[in-house]
């Protein structure tokens, strides 16, 4: 692995990482709170709903009271013909509401408050004129509606020994002179509301926790998608730029205006670039690429792979062109060149490759991913042939040629080309030691 795509990696999973934790906590965090508040603003809006459903039930049955009545039975200390009416009534509301108690009490007190009626969830009915402690009530509010500042005052405290929260309301319960004789009320329990509540926290967190969980996995998801992705795309095909080999051309848009000027800036690189090395890597006389070329493409050629290749490496050397130059002149040898080039071009240039001159009479060929010996049997005798119809003298001699050839066969393991380079050039001088004109191939 490249260094530089090894680092990005590092880089990128630490971008990945932080600007994921990030989010995860902006996201925990807002969603925290959003649950605390709307938890609260609940329980808020609940517990105000029971303290109305507790004012409405002592005022609707204080409505079904007479005070005049009331005031005679506590001095008489009877009960009147409407007792058993209003203590069905009483009986009758407790039952059909999640309320503790449900009384009416005399309004004089020392110390002790009297029972009129009463019903209790728990503990059964109450006896007529039963004294009650009076720590058991909340003396301010009934003073209150004694001197009149207050019909009807609803609360919420915590009372331990009735298991909690407990709320209650008190409605003045008054004579036909104005008189406040007595006071209706009621108790209820909040335990049992909060235990509901409990619930509805749980099952809100949950739900925050859940939507938590499918924001953060679609939020990851977006930010590989959208930031490290193509970041990553453009990192991989800057380490792949080879020089005249396409790499940000064929590299997709990634539709984000940013990352899309940035891959047309690197296009435009590209191809600055191509054309300043395509004129340093042509021979200018022989319109062939060059030595430097050829290793270059080496590099690429001799890349690893998955599935198994072969590729066949030729080094190519003109018979006795020191001679046609010293006896014919630079010219005619410059013609001789020019023209093996162009052979070159044409025996082999329809297979993928390269073809190059190293310097001098010197020629290389590389061709990628050939099906076999045969074909490069067949393209050294159309070379041999094609190289004999060249003529620069007067009697028509043709030029001939010395070749040496290896072909080699790999695939995640690849061979080295200065090992490839070394071997080829001894079988050409091989074919020299045996009078030229020729080619030997050696299968490694």
């Amino acid at each position: 692995m490249k260094i530089t795509e090894r680092l990005w990696r590092y880089r990128s999973r630490s971008l990945a990482q932080a600007m994921v934790y990030l989010v995860f906590l902006l996201l925990f965090i807002s969603t925290g709170v959003f649950a605390f508040f709307n938890f609260i603003k609940l329980k808020e809006e609940i517990t105000e709903l029971n303290i109305k459903q507790v004012r409405n039930l002592v005022m609707a049955y204080s409505e079904t009271l007479d005070g005049d009545s009331i005031e005679v039975d506590f001095q008489r200390r009877e009960k009147n013909v409407y007792y058993n009416k209003w203590d069905t009534v009483i009986d009758s509301l407790l039952k059909k509401t999640r309320v503790k108690y449900f009384y009416v009490m005399n309004a004089s007190y020392d110390d002790s408050i009297e029972v009129y009626v009463s019903a209790r969830d728990h503990a059964g009915k109450s006896r007529f004129l039963e004294k009650m402690s009076i720590k058991d009530f909340d003396i301010d509010i009934i003073k209150k509606l004694k001197n009149k500042s207050e019909t009807n005052i609803s609360k919420i405290d915590y009372y331990p020994d009735y298991g909690g929260w407990l709320i209650y309301s008190y409605e003045a319960i008054k004579n036909s002179k104005g008189k406040v004789v007595a006071f209706a009320g009621v108790d209820k329990e909040m335990f049992d509301v909060y235990s509901d509540m409990k619930k509805i926290g749980a099952n809100l967190l949950f739900a925050s926790v859940l939507f938590l969980a499918i924001v953060s996995l679609l939020i990851i998801y977006l930010i590989k998608k959208i930031f490290i992705s193509p970041i990553s795309r453009i990192i991989v095909a800057a380490d792949n730029f080879n020089l005249l080999n396409v790499s940000f051309k064929d590299l997709d848009l990634t539709h984000i205006k940013e990352y899309d000027a940035l891959i047309e800036s690197f296009r435009k690189m590209e191809r600055k670039i191509n054309y300043a090395m395509k004129k340093s890597f042509t021979d200018e006389l022989t319109k062939l690429n060059n030595r430097y070329f050829f290793t270059l493409s080496m590099e690429n050629i001799l890349k690893p792979v998955k599935k198994e290749k072969t590729i066949a490496f030729f080094i190519i050397d003109l018979d006795s062109f020191k001679l046609i130059n010293d006896k014919h002149g630079h010219e005619k040898g410059d013609f001789v060149l020019k023209n093996t080039g162009i052979i070159l071009k044409q025996v082999f240039g329809d297979m993928p490759g390269v073809v190059v001159r190293l310097g001098g009479d010197e020629f290389a060929v590389c061709l990628d991913d050939i099906a076999g010996r045969q074909i490069v049997e067949d393209k050294c005798k159309i070379f041999k042939e094609e190289l004999s119809q060249i003529t620069y003298a007067q009697d028509k001699t043709g030029v001939s040629a010395s070749v040496g050839i290896i072909i080699t066969k790999f695939s995640e393991v690849a061979p080295i080309y200065t090992e490839i380079f070394s071997a080829a050039d001894t079988n050409l001088y091989k074919v020299k030691a045996k009078g030229k004109n020729g080619y030997l191939i050696t299968e490694i």
